[in-house]
């Protein structure tokens, strides 16, 4: 089934200007790892959603299983009332396929934490077990208990916790970044969500990140993201693909687009590298939304 991770986002924050995934339960920085945003996210529906509190949700916890030399370590336990083992999940990278293995794997935790219910997820798809006198069966549906009751309240201050609007943005871009994180990370949104980092890209543009994707033609597609900067400022990055080659670059400064600061876009293609104003050159404003802009972000980089 579809990943409850699907369209949560891990906290981030910001050490000496590198971005790093934020655990608020631990209240510890880690190193952005796929895995490892996959567990926060797994965690963030069963806090946000499925009313969990934080103090019954534990990571890491050493297992000691027959023939192994070392301890191993589970993803995530979550407890019941009365502190009882009651879901322990497993996560793995996107990019990792979910089979017999990884089921085998969660099964021999098991054995030693004995929760009734198992998750497995990359993100992208789950598999929710239940076990019960030493039988383990896969579920077709999330079990009740795990179901969602809530729904998420996204103001500013969630995009800027999950590293999307920066905290310190100019006063006339709020509005807009809150608006259009709700366009582009919306669960309801069909369109495709991935998470890159775009390797060999300049430092200060903080590419990684979540973008959604559009398809501009048959063979061009935008990645766009809102992204967070170490001071506090929000990115505008689109990188345009054309026939599985990214060939274009565009990252605007939303805060000097605010303040009619002429310099506020770097536009890259393979040709040149230069600074443009976005809203001269495209006709890109703060008035309208991204998803409405998309012929004009796609002309100017084209």
């Amino acid at each position: 089934m579809l990943s409850i991770a699907r369209n949560h986002f891990p906290q981030y924050v910001f050490r000496d200007g590198a971005k790093l995934l934020w655990n608020p339960i631990l209240k510890k920085a880690f190193v952005d790892l796929p895995e490892e945003r996959v567990r926060l996210q797994i965690v963030e529906y069963l806090i946000l959603e499925a009313g969990f509190s934080t103090s019954r949700v534990s990571f890491e916890s050493p297992v000691n299983l027959p023939r192994d030399k070392s301890a191993s370590r589970t993803d995530v336990i979550c407890f019941n009332k009365e502190f009882r083992p009651h879901l322990l999940i497993e996560c793995k990278a996107p990019e990792i396929k979910l089979n017999e293995k990884a089921s085998i794997q969660i099964a021999r935790y098991n054995q030693k934490i004995g929760a009734p219910f198992l998750l497995i997820s990359n993100g992208v798809e789950d598999f929710w077990f239940h076990s019960k006198n030493e039988t383990i069966n896969l579920l077709t549906e999330i079990p009740e208990i795990f179901q969602a009751s809530s729904s998420v309240k996204t103001n500013f201050e969630y995009w800027s916790k999950r590293g999307f609007a920066g905290n310190k943005s100019h006063p006339d871009t709020r509005k807009w970044i809150q608006q259009n994180c709700e366009l582009l990370y919306n669960i309801e949104n069909k369109t495709s969500l991935n998470y890159f980092k775009f390797e060999g890209s300049l430092p200060g543009l903080y590419m990684a990140n979540y973008y959604r994707v559009f398809d501009t033609t048959d063979s061009k597609k935008l990645a766009i993201s809102l992204t967070a900067t170490p001071f506090g400022a929000t990115k505008l990055n689109v990188v345009l693909n054309d026939q599985g080659r990214n060939t274009a670059l565009l990252s605007c400064s939303l805060d000097l687009l605010a303040t009619n600061d002429s310099k506020n876009t770097l536009l890259q293609t393979s040709a040149q590298k230069s600074i443009i104003d976005i809203s001269k050159s495209s006709g890109f404003e703060l008035s309208e939304n991204i998803p409405s802009q998309l012929e004009k972000l796609s002309g100017i980089m084209n």
